[in-house]
């Protein structure tokens, strides 16, 4: 079976054949392998036959200062000549300065505790909540994706996880995320207000700023207010989940910084490092702190000298090319090209953002998501144009986020693109 990308263009070249190992010798979530890749620069990914492809995912938001940026490989490789890994029991210079760095890009008084995957730190956040505040229960949201491990996934509100891979339990309960769409009324703010004040009573609420996985989703000020409010009145922390909207994704250095959010624990990770180290970590109040000792703390590979290198590196580039400022305007740019799309195009719902967190979200003429198959098409159009982009899960919304270095003539003309395959769709009836 081919790649999308080989079946699209009906080649058989290299890329067939990784795909076709990988299905044999992978235990895969999915048989939908798009792309085989074999290399990068800036927003291109390259296919392992040589074909150039326009990334408009950045691995999920990884690769916020593009794909094998030169001051981060130079970093790499001067690290990893010098000393790549350090037991985690002794300390080295890469890593108080990276969280001294990170403490100082939250406004100081914060503490990392270090790990290597974005569900490993947001696991060790809920660990410190529960100890600090000596209860168990955590208020999560519907569709809300944290990780892959257990305690990730129970925080997490993915319906398909809730009662399979995790058993249901008193301990985790779940507010509607704010989709406007979908309100029927609903007041979302009220709504968390009361998850938040159920018993038994939470240690801690686990948010995204912008839920990304179900579609770029956020709600309005008053939702982030009762969030913040209503969690210091029942003694509950409140955990910001920034493994994918941190480091500049969204026009600021955090998505919490869009709202008047004051949070005792910030999860961080992918692009730390610009994915090329994992690297992850829970920042929290340094009066946190306290809650960690003992056993379920230590990360064999957490901020090894290697990743903090990278890290370093990467925050570098970001402040340096002022890649935050450069995705808000790159963000208005799109907004502004895309949104007459919605009076153009019935099937286009919305199109909404932060930065270069970006989705197109289509209905049907009920207001419900579409099935699979005009999602794919849509896709697919794009790839025989050279444009790779993914869509969400929850919602049939097209995901624009561009590594934060895309050229702006090649984003501009991207989106163009874009707009041209979602009218020609629409002339030729596939959105019905």
């Amino acid at each position: 079976m081919p790649t999308v990308i080989d079946e699209l263009l009906e080649t058989d070249g290299t890329a067939r054949l990784l795909a076709d190992r990988d299905r044999a010798f992978v235990a895969r979530p999915t048989e939908r392998i798009p792309v085989a890749v074999a290399g990068g620069e800036g927003a291109t990914l390259i296919d392992a036959d040589g074909r150039r492809l326009l990334d408009l995912t950045s691995g999920w938001n990884v690769a916020n200062t593009g794909w094998n940026h030169p001051k981060v490989t130079e970093a790499l490789l001067k690290q990893a000549a010098q000393m790549p890994f350090s037991p985690p029991w002794c300390t080295h210079d890469g890593r108080s300065r990276v969280a001294e760095r990170l403490s100082d890009m939250l406004g100081g008084g914060y503490r990392a505790l270090c790990g290597a995957t974005g569900s490993e730190a947001v696991e060790a956040a809920l660990k410190v909540a529960r100890r600090a505040t000596g209860r168990q229960a955590v208020v999560g949201f519907t569709e809300a994706y944290h990780g892959g491990t257990l305690g990730s996934m129970h925080a997490g509100g993915v319906p398909q996880l809730q009662g399979v891979d995790v058993p249901s339990t008193e301990f985790h309960r779940h507010a509607p995320i704010p989709d406007r769409l979908r309100a029927n009324g609903r007041d979302y703010a009220e709504l968390v207000r009361a998850t938040l004040r159920e018993q038994p009573a939470p240690a801690a609420i686990l948010l995204e700023p912008i839920f990304t996985n179900p579609g770029v989703i956020a709600g309005d000020p008053e939702f982030y207010r009762a969030v913040q409010q209503t969690a210091r009145e029942v003694g509950a922390l409140v955990i910001i989940d920034e493994v994918g909207t941190g480091f500049g994704r969204t026009g600021h250095d955090f998505g919490f910084q869009h709202w008047d959010l004051d949070p005792d624990i910030v999860v961080v990770a992918k692009a730390l490092t610009s994915g090329a180290v994992p690297m992850a970590g829970a920042l929290m109040r340094d009066e946190l702190s306290a809650a960690v000792s003992g056993p379920g703390f230590s990360s064999t590979f957490g901020w090894v000298p290697l990743a903090c290198a990278a890290a370093l590196a990467s925050l570098d580039v970001m402040e340096s090319e002022q890649l935050p400022a450069r995705a808000a305007q790159l963000g208005t740019l799109a907004i502004d090209r895309l949104r007459p799309l919605i009076d153009a195009v019935p099937a286009v719902a919305d199109v909404r953002g932060f930065g270069l967190e970006l989705g197109i979200e289509f209905t049907d003429a009920a207001g419900d998501p579409f099935a699979r198959p005009p999602m794919e098409e849509l896709t697919s159009r794009l790839l025989r144009r050279g444009i790779f982009a993914e869509p969400s899960a929850y919602t049939s919304t097209l995901l624009l986020m561009p590594p934060l270095v895309i050229d702006e003539d090649v984003w501009t003309g991207a989106l163009d693109a874009i707009a041209e395959e979602i009218v020609d769709m629409d002339r030729a009836g596939a959105w019905v």
